[in-house]
């Protein structure tokens, strides 16, 4: 069974590699451990919603769009 946690690794991690961005790069734009962004990736931390409006920020999309991809991964 998926949770949202874990969809939201997913998704996260789709996002982030289709533009092209290591964890460590991401983390430097987003100001966050890269461990911490490789934590959510795996599905092993919940992010707050300062969280995700700083990952939202630095893969230059808006956080609904990040909570639409993980929804669907949810249901995946």
């Amino acid at each position: 069974m998926t949770t949202k946690t874990k969809a939201f690794g997913r998704a996260l991690k789709k996002i982030r590699v289709r533009k092209k961005l290591t964890q460590e790069s991401l983390s430097l734009q987003a100001d966050l451990a890269r461990v911490y962004i490789s934590e959510l990736e795996y599905g092993k931390k919940t992010p707050s919603i300062e969280t995700v409006f700083k990952i939202s920020k630095a893969l230059n999309i808006k956080c609904s769009k990040l909570m639409d991809l993980t929804e669907e991964e949810f249901h995946n």
